[in-house]
């Protein structure tokens, strides 16, 4: 049974979510945990038939084998059912907050950034064309409206927009949205709004008026976020946080920001809170209100980057007229400097502000040759060059003064008009099409001093110096890019250069004395140094690919053209490193954006098409970074899958993928997306996703952990093997032979995976036994194995019915590697030609008897061994008098032939 639920005082964003994944998981129930907002619980009231939702009370957790979380993630917040996280049940998220610190890990996690949880799942909805109610619509039209604040806030996305009109066209009603969220305050609500209004303390940081307010939880019941909303409102204030004091000395904050600027949700993540950039809240478990308040001044301080004063927006170059000029000529002057006013001066001060509207008035009067003495405002409002951005527009919008001269020491310094501060408030109005400068960017100098060793970062100024003595640039790309965003240390220096790579390769090798191997096709070059270091480095290029999921031609071109042909935005970013710019990150297409939301994002719609081995890239990043892959760039990935484009690529670059998805730290966890977005099949249809192969999996993880802890360990094991013989655990030998073949796997890959499929089961058979097989038995079967195949039998223990049995397998090839595995015997050839015995094949046929019944504690010293060996050798002198046929039977004595096949043999050179 699937259970959907939300957080505790659900709002009807939460609702609606809510009832939107009904429909999408038809047999499942709805929990609504703890309480809910005053209007969620009046609503609920009157349609408990028509949205079918239970309470904690009601609501029981046995039988529930899957939860699906809506508009939050985290386990705090959930109430009851934060129990089945802990039983492991698998978990599907839902949410537009941003991912944080500590949220829960799900199954299937699905994040978009828009303005409310409905949208996303409204979206799925259409798309699937499921049917709605016309009270189910409006249930979930009231989510995005009260999320966006009916459209308003900055939050808001086109898609937003676009599912108000979807569930409009399925009858969702507005009426019904109204009477809900905007409904009219009681007296108890009116009350405290005056209340925080005569509060509110005002604190100017950096420019911006940032306010807060101090409030007893005792002082209200009910809710707070309405009227918050109506505070801001009336107060016009940008930003506001609400310090809440309870009981025991804990402290709640609510934060509010309308400046897209400053993003709350940042702010307190470092009280461990989260939510919007527009909304969050945390909870403080021990302080006080004026040493809370003392550090939010500070983060703010930190965040808080631009700050934008009277100076800044000022016209210095600005025109002004004198007392004594005629009103018709000033209006002229007005008009076609396409003024609202100017400021009057004689003799060097300021003595006035004309604006048309005084002008118009003398006209219409007919004294169009008076002078402007008589019309100009004298109560002139000023600021200084350092009055911030938010007092001006306060001033303009209160006092509706059209022209504000900036005064500075007695004198006029400039004018700042209505114009000025639109532009400067709202400068989306304002913005035009243009290219992304690549000097307008972030400077990563200090982090990578800080992340990086200091011989690297000395190589890439180095790099830096030797390009621009040529009048090159060079970029640090890819990876290591990415990776210094993290703060993440990566050595892979991977290096573009708007110029000749072969050239700066040359050059680069004859300074270190390194080595330098050309590519000259392609304009790249790679140059290895002593240390074995490699530095690749390639001319800024961009591709064509002239059919869908071929190789692409190559020409050279622009660091820009270079990054575009790149697989996903996170991937599309450079640092600069030469002198004058070292550090400074380019980033065209808000890859650190996409980093910061935890997504994967294509940078074309194509993409997929043009390379469909980027689908196996998109899983490793989302499984590595733990982030998820956009909405959009999932349908691409869906339409990629459903046209096959797999079948038209080469097998051996899946086989790489495939092999760098297993390498990676948790490779479950992209298995399980594969197996969700249908990918496994392009490997073999008859792979299977299963609670067998979890198992398995999570056993090769304890396997290997304990071999790695060993003190004993001969060699380190590859794991991605190991999985890679999990993933084909079902299949039968004919198929992995025919997988071998296709993906053109390394001769020595294959035969550990065919030895796996051919002695696995005999031999896991043969040591379950509940007699046990004599040790040298066991030696025979195990030692010839890859160290691969013999650790996964330990780990395929997991799969078995019988613990007693698995037990024995265990205990038994785990004796193997601690007390017989690489065993040795004391004599040797020459101990046996001394012995008069002629040199030949029967030497390895005598040596192995002894090591055998050395291991079966037979032959305990150096003297018994010797012993037995004059021994044998005796009889074997003695059998080369009767004939070859006595000498194969002494072979049969000696050694009798073994039921399970031994494959090759550990020293073999193919190993």
């Amino acid at each position: 049974m699937d259970l959907i639920t939300t957080h505790i005082n659900a709002d009807f964003d939460a609702l609606g979510s809510l009832v939107a994944a009904k429909k999408l998981y038809p047999n499942s129930r709805l929990l609504l945990p703890g309480s809910q907002e005053d209007a969620v619980r009046e609503f609920l009231s009157l349609a408990r038939e028509e949205v079918a939702v239970e309470t904690e009370k009601e609501c029981r957790l046995d039988d529930i084998t899957r939860l699906i979380l809506v508009d939050t993630r985290q386990k705090s917040r959930i109430g009851i059912a934060s129990e089945l996280v802990d039983k492991g049940v698998e978990i599907h998220v839902y949410d537009h907050h941003p991912r944080m610190k500590g949220d829960i890990i799900a199954d299937q996690d699905i994040y978009e950034e828009v303005g409310a949880t409905v949208t996303i799942l409204a979206d799925i909805i259409r798309k699937k064309k499921a049917s709605l109610s016309h009270v189910e619509a409006t249930v979930m039209l009231q989510g995005i409206y009260e999320e966006t604040g009916s459209l308003t806030y900055r939050s808001t996305t086109k898609l937003d927009v676009d599912m108000v009109s979807f569930l409009l066209s399925r009858g969702a009603s507005l009426a019904v949205v109204s009477s809900y969220l905007n409904r009219e305050l009681s007296e108890g609500e009116l009350s405290l709004l005056t209340r925080l209004i005569a509060s509110t303390k005002h604190i100017a940081i950096k420019g911006v008026s940032v306010s807060f307010i101090e409030l007893d939880s005792t002082a209200y019941t009910g809710e707070l976020g309405i009227l918050l909303h109506k505070l801001m409102e009336i107060e016009n204030i940008p930003v506001l946080f609400m310090l809440i004091k309870k009981p025991g000395g804990k402290i709640d904050i609510i934060a509010r920001s309308s400046m897209a600027s400053i993003d709350v949700n940042r702010v307190l993540s470092r009280f461990g809170g989260g939510g919007h950039p527009g909304a969050a809240s945390a909870k403080v478990e021990e302080g006080d209100a004026v040493t809370v308040k003392k550090r939010l001044i500070g983060i703010l301080k930190e965040t808080i980057k631009s700050t934008i004063y009277a100076a800044d927006i000022m016209t210095r170059d600005f025109r002004s007229v004198s007392a004594d000029d005629t009103v018709k000529k000033v209006k002229k002057v007005l008009l076609a400097e396409k003024l609202g006013g100017m400021a009057v001066i004689d003799r060097g001060r300021l003595t006035g502000i004309i604006t048309l509207v005084g002008l118009n008035k003398a006209l219409k009067r007919g004294y169009g040759h008076s002078r402007i003495k008589g019309y100009m405002s004298r109560d002139v409002i000023t600021v200084s060059p350092k009055t911030p951005l938010y007092a001006i527009h306060k001033i303009i919008s209160k006092k509706d003064a059209g022209v504000i001269p900036v005064v500075e020491d007695g004198k006029i310094a400039g004018v700042i008009s209505r114009t000025d501060v639109l532009r400067s408030v709202h400068d989306s109005l304002f913005l035009k099409p243009r290219k992304v400068r690549k000097d307008v960017m972030l400077n990563l100098a200090k982090k990578m001093k800080s992340v990086l060793p200091g011989d690297i970062i000395a190589l890439m100024r180095k790099i830096g110096h030797i390009a621009n003595s040529m009048g090159y640039t060079a970029f640090v790309v890819g990876g290591l890019a990415r990776d210094l965003v993290l703060g993440v240390k990566n050595l892979d220096l991977d290096i573009v250069t708007e110029g000749d790579a072969i050239k700066l390769g040359h050059l680069l090798a004859a300074d270190l004395k390194a080595a330098i191997v050309v590519h000259k096709k392609f304009g790249t070059c790679s140059v290895v140094m002593k240390n074995k270091l490699k530095i690749d480095i390639a001319t800024a290029r961009k591709e064509k690919y002239i059919s869908p999921a071929a190789l692409p031609t190559v020409e050279f071109s622009s660091l820009k053209d270079d990054l575009v042909r790149r697989d996903f935005t996170i991937n599309a970013m450079a640092i600069s490193i030469n002198a004058s710019s070292f550090g400074r990150l380019i980033d065209f297409f808000n890859g650190r954006r996409d980093l910061a939301h935890g997504r994967i994002k294509v940078l074309h719609d194509d993409s997929f098409i043009d390379d469909p081995t980027r689908i196996f890239r998109a899983v490793r990043f989302e499984s590595r970074f733990g982030f998820v892959i956009d909405h959009h760039t999932g349908e691409l990935i869906r339409n990629a899958i459903d046209k096959s484009m797999f079948d038209r690529v080469e097998p051996q670059r899946i086989r790489d993928e495939l092999v760098l998805i297993l390498q990676e730290k948790e490779p479950l966890r992209a298995l399980r997306r594969m197996a969700e977005l249908e990918e496994l099949r392009f490997i073999h249809p008859a792979i299977r996703f299963d609670s067998d192969l979890v198992r398995l999996c999570g056993a090769i993880d304890e396997t290997c952990a304990w071999y790695n802890r060993w003190p004993h360990r001969k060699r380190a094991v590859e794991r991605w093997l190991m999985y890679l013989m999990a993933l084909f655990d079902s299949l039968t030998y004919a198929q992995v032979s025919a997988i071998s073949n296709r993906f053109v796997f390394r001769g020595s890959d294959r035969i550990r995976l065919l030895s796996y499929k051919k002695h696995a089961i005999a031999v896991t058979k043969a040591l379950s036994a509940e007699k046990a097989p004599k040790p040298s038995r066991i030696y025979r079967m195990l030692e010839p194995l890859p160290f691969e195949v013999t650790l996964l039998i330990i780990a395929r223990t997991a799969l078995m019915d019988s613990p007693r049995c698995a037990a024995r397998v265990r205990s038994r090839t785990k004796e193997f590697l601690e007390a017989y595995n690489g065993a040795r015997v004391h004599v040797h050839g020459d101990d046996l030609k001394s012995m008069g015995l002629k040199p030949g094949p029967y030497y390895a046929v005598i040596l192995k008897d002894i090591l055998y019944n050395k291991i079966d504690g037979k032959l305990r010293t150096k003297k018994e061994e010797m012993e037995y060996a004059r021994a044998l050798a005796r009889r074997e002198r003695l059998s080369s008098l009767r004939g070859p046929k006595a000498r194969s039977n002494l072979k049969t004595r000696l050694i009798p032939p073994l039921s399970v096949n031994r494959g090759r043999g550990r020293n073999d050179k193919e190993r």
